[in-house]
């Protein structure tokens, strides 16, 4: 599996290890999440499974709007 990062991942300061383990051990996933701010990229996708390549657009921490959003659709 490729994965990429983008330079806007690394605008919040997490580092890609920490990306990496959260998208391993998620808890929660969304398919279509929001509309898309990479250019060249489909909107993106929380949901994590068995991947063939990733491509890692932006990384931080969850806003408490997705934390209410996973507790509604929990």
């Amino acid at each position: 599996m490729a994965i990429t990062f983008a330079t806007s991942a690394d605008r919040h300061g997490v580092p890609h290890e920490d990306a990496l383990h959260a998208t391993a051990n998620a808890l929660y996933s969304e398919r279509v999440f929001d509309e898309p701010r990479a250019p060249g990229h489909g909107k993106p996708a929380l949901f994590i499974g068995p991947p063939r390549d990733m491509f890692i657009f932006h990384v931080m921490e969850a806003r408490p709007k997705n934390l209410e959003r996973m507790k509604s659709n929990g």
